[in-house]
């Protein structure tokens, strides 16, 4: 089964890039538990006559201290292509400073020495345009493995279309005069939707989603990738 959705706030995407100047003795002791990373990709209300499309994100990281007690200061890079319309984090429910230097959010992060805390992202991302000609949009994320003790016990990617599925159901060529039935969500996520990547998801209602587990001996990062074609513009 498919973790349910985090109610409430909002997450990142077409590049968001989490990273820690982690020392290597800080590496041995900080284990990375569970990874809980929700997308959901939308159209924004209509203004002026058109829509654009925007990636509501929600990260929960568990992560285990099994050294002394330290602060490591972490960061998100923000992509140009991807720029951050709201962007907050939070440690075991409670709100955290976060600094934006450049294109970067930074946090210092409190790790207690025997604990377990969770860290927790909401940010909302507008989608730029990739390839205005051929009305391709498309969002990426990177996906860090490495730089924790493993093992990585789960790991959740869950890429929510509903949204965009909806929206495309309501143009006026469906239904309309004779027109053709409005598509299913197979139907969309063949047609509609180009490349999904890394391999291996497995679609469950208007969700594509990957499941991780036991993963000890991770590659430095891989690339989330979903690209559509951009029937809205």
């Amino acid at each position: 089964m498919i973790p349910s959705s985090v109610g409430g706030g909002v997450l990142l995407f077409l590049g968001f890039i989490f990273s820690a100047a982690v020392e290597p003795s800080l590496a041995q002791f900080v284990q990375l538990v569970s990874a809980r990373k929700y997308y959901t990709l939308f159209l924004s209300p209509e203004h002026g006559g058109s829509r654009e499309p925007l990636l509501r994100e929600t990260f929960l990281t568990c992560f285990r201290n099994f050294g002394p007690t330290f602060v490591e200061p972490v960061y998100h890079a923000e992509l140009p292509e991807q720029p951050y319309l709201e962007y907050r984090d939070s440690i075991d429910g409670q709100p955290i400073l976060v600094r934006k230097v450049g294109n970067q959010y930074w946090d210092n992060i409190k790790f207690p020495a025997g604990r377990q805390i969770e860290l927790r992202t909401d940010a909302l991302q507008r989608v730029l345009p990739r390839d205005p000609s051929r009305k391709i949009d498309f969002f990426e994320d990177t996906i860090q493995w490495s730089g924790w003790r493993p093992p990585i016990h789960d790991y959740w990617i869950v890429v929510d279309l509903g949204k965009m599925y909806a929206s495309f159901r309501q143009t006026p060529a469906f239904g309309m005069g004779g027109g053709p039935p409005p598509p299913t969500f197979q139907e969309f996520l063949t047609n509609q939707v180009i490349r999904v990547l890394p391999g291996g998801y497995r679609v469950q209602g208007s969700t594509v989603w990957w499941h991780f587990q036991r993963i000890s001996s991770p590659v430095a990062y891989t690339t989330l990738h979903v690209e559509w074609k951009a029937w809205y513009r």
